[in-house]
C-alpha cells in the first residue's frame, strides 16, 4: 500500500479539514502514550529497586568451602581398618556442621576476576556471626574482614560514607552503619568491643559511618580490614568467603554454574535463595504488559472509531473522488495514511509529554533518613527504547486501527452516495 501524490494530498486536506476530530484523535493518542511511558517507567523503577534492595548488600555469587559432615564409621566405603566391635542402636544426634577455609584465595580470585566479561568485582572476605559490646549494650551483627576498595565493588560503601573514612582502614579499626552507631550510642572515635560467637574478640576503633540505604548493612554490619577479620575468625591467611559481582544480577545462576566446573568450593548465586522475589518480579512483569495491551486496545478503538466517523461525514466526497476514476487501493491508501500520520503526531506529542512528565515527577524526593540521605519519591526507570518503542507502537496500532475504515470507504459505490446526496 505505497501511497501516490493523490492519496497524500487527500488525506492531508481530509486531516486539516477535520479539525475537531483530528484533535480529539491526537488527544486520545496522547493520553495513552503518555500512560503507557509513565507506568512503564514506573513499573520498572519499582522492579529496579526491589532488585537493587535485595542483591545491592550481598554478593550475587558467593564462592564459599563445602561443609564438611560428619561420617559414620560403619559408612565408610573403605574404611581405614575393618571396624568388629559392637554396634549401638539409640537416639541419633545432629552434629552441627562446620566450613573449611578458602587456602589459596589470591589464585582464586584472579581466577575469577579474568574468568568473564559479565564478573564486575571480585572480594575475598574472613566473615561470619558476632556481637559489638558497649558497656550494657549488646548487638548480634555480622562481621566483615574485606580489602575495602575490592569490597566496595559489591556493597557501595565509600559513596555512602556519613562520615569519617572507609577506604583507608587500619588495623583495629571498623566502620559501621549509622543506625547501628545510633542504636549502640557511639560516634566515629569511640571504641566497641566486638566478638566473634567463638568468644574471641577485640576493642576496635569506629573510623567511619555510612549509609547505603540497605537495612541489613546499616543496622546489623560491621567492615574491618581483611587481617583483623582473619584474626577474629581464626582463619590464619586464609579466607571463608569469595563475593563476586556481576553485571546483569538475572544471569547470576548462569555465572555461578560456570564457575562451580573451574573451582573446588560450593558456588551459590542470589537467585537460588530469592525464588519468592523471582515469581513477584514475574507477576510484576505480567501486569505490566496486560496494561500496556490494554490502553493499546483502548487506543486503537478510539481511532477507529473516529475515522469511521470520518468516513460516514466524506461518503459524498469519496464518491466523487471515485466517479473521478479514484481507485480502490487509493481510497485505501487515503485512510490508512490519515490513521498513520494521526498516529505519529498523537505518539511524538504524547512521547514529549510523557517524558517532561517523568522526569519533573523523578526530581520531587521523599523524606529525608535520620542521616539526611533522601530518595526519589517516584523510582522510574526511563530509557530511550522505552520511548522510541511506545512511539513506533502507536503507529503501527494507528495503521492497524485505520484499516477497517479504509475497507469500508473503498467499498462505497459512488454512483449509489451520488445519487442519494
Amino acid at each position: 500500500m505505497i501511497p501516490d501524490r493523490l492519496s497524500w494530498s487527500v488525506a492531508w486536506r481530509g486531516l486539516v479539514r477535520s479539525k475537531r476530530l483530528t484533535a480529539l484523535t491526537l488527544v486520545v493518542l496522547s493520553v495513552s502514550v503518555i500512560l503507557v511511558i509513565f507506568l512503564t517507567a514506573l513499573i520498572d523503577g519499582l522492579e529496579r529497586d526491589l532488585v537493587e534492595e535485595t542483591t545491592g548488600a550481598i554478593a550475587h555469587v558467593l564462592i564459599e568451602p563445602r561443609e564438611r559432615e560428619p561420617l559414620a564409621l560403619w559408612n565408610r566405603e573403605q574404611p581405614a581398618a575393618p571396624y568388629d566391635g559392637p554396634l549401638y542402636l539409640g537416639e541419633r544426634t545432629t552434629l552441627t556442621s562446620q566450613k573449611g577455609a578458602i587456602d589459596n584465595w589470591p589464585r582464586w580470585t584472579r581466577l575469577v576476576d579474568r574468568f568473564s566479561p559479565e564478573i564486575q568485582g571480585v572480594s575475598p572476605a574472613a566473615e561470619g556471626q558476632g556481637f559489638v559490646i558497649r558497656g550494657e549494650k549488646r548487638e548480634a551483627v555480622r562481621l566483615y574482614g574485606i580489602e575495602p576498595r575490592r569490597y566496595d565493588r559489591l556493597v557501595p560503601i565509600q559513596k555512602n560514607l556519613v562520615e569519617g573514612r572507609f577506604y583507608e582502614l587500619g588495623p583495629g579499626e571498623i566502620a559501621i552503619g549509622y543506625k547501628l552507631a545510633e542504636t549502640m550510642g557511639v560516634d566515629t572515635g569511640d571504641r566497641l568491643q566486638v566478638t566473634t560467637s567463638a568468644r574471641t574478640g577485640r576493642s576496635m576503633r569506629i573510623v567511619g559511618l555510612f549509609d547505603t540505604g540497605f537495612g541489613g548493612v546499616d543496622n546489623a554490619a560491621v567492615f574491618m580490614r581483611l587481617g583483623d577479620g582473619q584474626s577474629l575468625f581464626g582463619l590464619g591467611s586464609s579466607v571463608n568467603a569469595i563475593g563476586v559481582e556481576v553485571q546483569n544480577v538475572f544471569q547470576a545462576d548462569r555465572v555461578a554454574e560456570q564457575l562451580q566446573r573451574q573451582v573446588p568450593y560450593a558456588v551459590t548465586s542470589w537467585i537460588a535463595n530469592n525464588e519468592r522475589l523471582l515469581r513477584a518480579l514475574e507477576g510484576q512483569g505480567r501486569s505490566s504488559d496486560l496494561i500496556i495491551f490494554f490502553t493499546a486496545v483502548a487506543a486503537a478503538f478510539a481511532i477507529a472509531s473516529i475515522l469511521i466517523v470520518l468516513v460516514t461525514n466524506k461518503l459524498p466526497e469519496i464518491g466523487i473522488l471515485k466517479a473521478m476514476g479514484a481507485t480502490r487501493r487509493q481510497i485505501r491508501t487515503v485512510f490508512a495514511l490519515q490513521g498513520t500520520l494521526l498516529s505519529l503526531a498523537g505518539g511524538i506529542l504524547g512521547a514529549s509529554v510523557g517524558v517532561v512528565t517523568v522526569k519533573l515527577l523523578s526530581r520531587i524526593e521523599g523524606p529525608p533518613t535520620a542521616s539526611g540521605r533522601t530518595e526519589p519519591l517516584f523510582p522510574f526507570e526511563l530509557s530511550p527504547e522505552l520511548v522510541a518503542g511506545t512511539v513506533v507502537g502507536a503507529v503501527l496500532i494507528g495503521f492497524v486501527a485505520s484499516l477497517v475504515p479504509a475497507l469500508r470507504a473503498s467499498d462505497v459505490d459512488p454512483i449509489e452516495v451520488i445519487q442519494n446526496g
